[in-house]
C-alpha cells in the first residue's frame, strides 16, 4: 500500500489532515490533483448571499440545470496569479470608496449585509435584540438573514439608522438541495476553467477527469458572521471581524460511475481595519491591519476508487501599506506573495 496525504489547515473548524491508501502502485497523479485544484478556484453555490472575503454566487444566480462545481475535465487550472473562491471581495482590497457625501454607512463593509439587510418584512424580536428577515428560497436553497445594530455607546436599535448606527452583527445562512440532470445542448465553461464556475463542465465533465456526469444532487449549508464598528457618521475607521463555513457535497453518477465530490470552506477576519476617509476624498481605502484566513479543500471519489483531495490556505495581512502580504499553502508547499491594493495580480516567490 501506499498512502499519499494532504495538509488541510486553517480556520479551526475545518483543519484536518485528509490521507487515503491506495492499491499498491496507485497514487494520485500531478494531472489529476492539478485539474481538482481548479476546483478551489470558486467558492460554493450561495457563497454570495454570505458576509465573507470571497466572490461568491448568489442563490439567485443558480441555474435551473443544477450546481455542480465540478467544470472543464481534466484541461481545467487554476490561475496562478489569482486568489481562490474568486478572489478577495472588494471590501477587502480597497476597491469601494466612500461616497461624497459623507455618510458613513457608505463604502467599504457599509450598505446593505452591513448596513440595512435590504429585505421586506424584517421584524425586530426584543428578546434577542436582533431584526430578521422572512426565510426567502431560490432555485432549490434557503437564505436566513438577521442583524443587530447598536449606536456607539452601546445601546440596541430597532432598525438601521444611517446616522446613529456604529455597530452592525450580521448572521446569514444557505441551505439546500440543487438536482443536475445532464443536457447535451448545453455547453457549460470552455474547457480551461473559465466561464460559469458552478455548473458541469463542457459535456458535463467532472473536473480532473474525462468521465461525464450524468445525473447528481449538491447539497450546501453555508453560514456566516460578521461584525462592523465605526459605522456612525464622524467615525475614523471601521473595524472588521467575522467567520464563514460552508459544505457542498455532490453524490450522482457518471459513464465512470458513481462519484461523491465534496468541498469545505472558511474564513477568518480579524482586526480587519478600514480608514474612513473625509467626505471630500473619494479615493478608494484600503485595510491598513489585520488579517484574512481563507482554507479550502475538495475530494473527489469514485466507487470503490482512492480518493483524491486537493487543499488551500491563504492568509491575507495587512501592515499599512499598499500592499498585502499573502501566504499560500497548496497541499503542502508553501509561497509567500504580495497583493497589490486595490488592483493587481499576486506575484509569489
Amino acid at each position: 500500500m501506499r498512502k499519499w496525504c494532504a495538509l488541510a489547515a486553517g480556520v479551526t473548524t475545518l483543519g484536518a489532515a485528509a490521507c487515503s491508501e491506495s492499491p499498491a502502485g496507485a497514487t494520485a497523479s500531478a494531472l489529476e490533483i492539478a485539474a481538482l485544484t481548479a476546483s478551489l478556484s470558486n467558492a460554493p453555490v450561495g457563497y454570495g448571499d454570505l458576509s465573507s472575503s470571497y466572490v461568491g454566487t448568489t442563490a439567485d444566480a443558480v441555474p435551473s440545470a443544477g450546481a455542480l462545481w465540478l467544470t472543464g475535465g481534466r484541461e481545467a487550472r487554476f490561475d496562478g496569479g489569482a486568489m481562490m473562491g474568486g478572489g478577495l471581495g472588494e471590501d477587502f482590497v480597497g476597491g469601494i470608496a466612500f461616497d461624497r457625501g459623507g455618510r458613513g454607512h457608505r463604502g467599504p463593509f457599509g450598505g446593505v449585509f452591513n448596513g440595512a439587510l435590504g429585505c421586506t418584512g424584517a421584524t425586530f424580536v426584543a428578546a434577542t435584540g436582533r431584526v430578521t428577515c422572512p426565510a426567502e428560497t431560490r432555485n432549490g436553497l434557503t437564505i436566513n438573514r438577521s442583524a443587530a445594530y447598536t449606536t456607539a455607546s452601546g445601546a440596541v436599535q430597532q432598525a438601521f439608522d444611517t446616522l446613529t448606527t456604529n455597530s452592525v452583527n450580521t448572521r446569514s445562512e444557505v441551505t439546500g438541495t440543487i438536482t443536475y440532470a445532464r443536457d447535451t445542448t448545453q455547453q457549460r465553461g470552455d474547457g480551461r476553467g473559465h466561464g460559469p464556475g458552478l455548473r458541469g463542465g463542457p459535456g458535463g465533465r467532472l473536473l480532473g477527469d474525462t468521465a461525464t456526469v450524468l445525473t447528481a444532487s449538491t447539497t450546501v449549508r453555508n453560514t456566516s458572521e460578521r461584525t462592523v464598528t465605526g459605522l456612525a457618521q464622524g467615525s475614523t475607521q471601521r473595524t472588521v471581524n467575522g467567520t464563514s463555513s460552508g459544505s457542498e457535497t455532490t453524490t450522482g453518477t457518471s459513464s465512470r460511475g458513481a462519484f461523491t465530490a465534496s468541498r469545505t470552506v472558511g474564513d477568518t477576519t480579524r482586526g480587519v481595519i478600514v480608514p474612513v476617509r473625509a467626505a471630500t476624498d473619494t479615493a478608494k481605502s484600503y485595510p491598513t491591519a489585520g488579517t484574512v484566513t481563507r482554507v479550502m479543500s475538495a475530494t473527489l471519489t469514485y466507487t470503490g476508487q482512492t480518493p483524491t483531495t486537493v487543499t488551500r490556505r491563504e492568509v491575507v495581512t495587512y501592515d499599512g501599506t499598499a500592499t498585502a502580504k499573502v501566504t499560500i499553502t497548496e497541499n503542502g508547499t508553501t509561497r509567500s506573495c504580495t497583493r497589490p491594493l486595490p488592483r493587481g495580480r499576486l506575484t509569489c516567490s
